[in-house]
């Protein structure tokens, strides 16, 4: 099947999409959002420097069209999603999101319900557009670079007056190995504090739940879950998070989960691995110094 990746200039997370379009057939072309050399070796590479999606439907349509791609694969990211609508109105096509599993036989699967059960669908028609969630499929191995060409006809539809980075201190979340994360059962912000430094021990991200974050106790940048961060650390250490469906939700490619929680009928153990029932004021001060000792 004819694909077309549309990522930003992140090697990581075109990765991850050129291991999706290995699935269904060769390797994909690249259209790539910025400058410079796309990592990895394509047949087709293209770029724009274009920051606004909305700038990106029209020579996009034009692109697929012309190229006669079967398939368009975009990482389920605020941009991916800002493209995917609109491009699957202008071509008549079928969008499937948050796309976490794919097979040779054209089938892919997505969560629903929040998280709580993964349905499976089958593309018969193309083209298709698939938006695919970040850290749910290993990173192809990218050897080379390719230098792409311009994608004709970027206009200026809309022009995009301002933006502004989010600071954030530490590991990103969705980079993260390791997450230390704290929910409304830590207190109170201060509590923090505890996380921050065992996250430094274990070169970890730190994260919460809505609860922590509603209470004003994290930032909303850090919150995980359904409405929030999408994670897939290899450990997440939850403490005093008690396990709603939407948090479980963020959570569900973890590889491994840790949960400290001093009501043994919290819903986050039916997820953990490990799990211990115990206040976490107890736990968390003990692990630390059990981790400064291994230093």
């Amino acid at each position: 099947m004819k694909t077309l990746i549309v990522e930003v200039m992140d090697t990581k997370r075109i990765g991850e999409l050129v291991t999706v379009g290995r699935i269904f057939g060769d390797t994909p072309d690249i259209l790539a959002l910025g400058t410079g050399d796309v990592p990895g070796t394509y047949t087709k590479a293209y770029f724009t420097d274009t920051a606004v999606g909305a700038n990106l439907i029209d020579p996009l349509v034009d692109l697929i069209r012309e190229g006669d791609y079967q398939l368009v694969l975009l990482s389920a990211t605020t941009l991916g999603t800002e493209i995917a609508g609109p491009l699957g109105v202008r071509l008549g096509a079928p969008v499937l999101s948050e796309v976490i599993g794919a097979s040779a036989d054209m089938t892919v699967t997505r969560p629903i319900y929040g998280g709580k059960a993964v349905a499976t669908f089958k593309i018969d028609q193309a083209p298709a557009i698939l938006t695919v969630r970040r850290k749910y499929f290993e990173p192809a191995d990218l050897a080379g670079t390719t230098t792409p060409v311009p994608l004709a006809g970027t206009g200026t539809t809309i022009t995009l007056i301002s933006e502004e980075a989010a600071k954030s201190e530490g590991i990103p979340l969705e980079d993260a190995e390791v997450i230390v994360s704290g929910g409304r059962g830590m207190g109170s912000g201060e509590n923090f504090t505890l996380l921050r430094e065992m996250a430094g021990i274990l070169n970890a991200a730190v994260g919460a739940s809505r609860g922590a974050v509603d209470e004003g106790w994290a930032a909303p940048t850090l919150q995980i879950g359904q409405t929030g961060n999408i994670v897939a650390p290899s450990v997440y250490l939850a403490v005093g998070i008690s396990g709603a469906s939407q948090h479980l939700a963020g959570i569900a490619n973890a590889k491994c989960v840790v949960a400290v929680n001093k009501d043994e009928d919290a819903n986050i153990f039916k997820r953990a691995r490990f799990g211990i029932v115990e206040d976490y004021k107890k736990v968390v001060p003990a692990l630390i110094q059990a981790l400064k000792e291994e230093q």
